[in-house]
């Protein structure tokens, strides 16, 4: 038998067809409905607290000024001043649904934001506040993580982790890491909880040690040291 058809190489209509689809188990953008970060925004988030109220209200949801002073433990003239300073800079909103004429109830317009690189060089001073902020608010979240890591129930308990190390990598080498481990996040983000699934609080930092002057300064190149469980 003559088979005069072409081959799909020869007919690009048919080679067409075979063109890998949409992925069917897309790996979710663990930042696909963060806010992103400008000049007058990263204002609004230079106070640890406000940092504090906008972790919250991300992670319990929608809530009024006394409860978030209950909270955080402080009076609700500080948590009713933070809040509108948190909604004029954009990052919550009243919530409708719940809000009546006696009480105002606040949710988070996003979850989480990303920093935007450029904001280092361009507001350096701001970018630095409130990276501050976002380190006293993980080290708090840490401190309150060891203070019942031995109560965790057994499995949960042996999961858990704290590593530290302090290593020796050239510039494309970190530059590599920190995109694994981004990929790594988006890997196990969901938008919505797994049967049997827990809220987990994931830090990552990785950095040139502050003291080190560079590739070619004195102090580059003292070994590597590492501490974990």
């Amino acid at each position: 038998m003559n088979d005069s058809a072409p081959r799909d190489s020869e007919n690009p209509d048919r080679a067409a067809d075979h063109t890998p689809g949409p992925d069917p188990n897309p790996v979710p953008d663990a930042f696909a409905h963060a806010a992103t970060l400008d000049a007058r925004s990263l204002r609004g988030l230079a106070h640890p607290l406000r940092i504090r109220v906008l972790n919250l209200l991300q992670q319990r949801g929608p809530a009024t000024g006394k409860t978030v002073s209950e909270w955080l433990d402080v009076s609700s003239a500080s948590a009713s001043y933070h809040l509108r300073q948190l909604e004029a800079h954009g990052f919550i909103e009243e919530d409708p649904s719940l809000g009546s004429s006696r009480e105002r109830w606040w949710r988070s317009r996003h979850r989480g934001f990303r920093f935007p690189e450029h904001l280092d060089t361009d507001e350096p001073e701001l970018s630095t506040a409130v990276r501050m902020a976002l380190a006293a608010s993980w080290s708090e979240e840490l401190a309150a993580a060891v203070n019942v890591w031995a109560a965790q129930p057994e499995g949960w308990r042996e999961a858990q982790v704290m590593s530290g190390r302090r290593t020796e990598l050239t510039l494309d080498e970190l530059t590599a890491f920190r995109a694994e481990v981004r990929a790594l996040f988006d890997r196990y983000a969901r938008g919505t909880g797994a049967p049997g699934s827990r809220p987990v609080h994931i830090q990552f930092a990785a950095f040139p040690d502050p003291e080190d002057r560079g590739p070619d300064g004195e102090d580059a190149g003292k070994g590597g040291a590492e501490a974990g469980t």
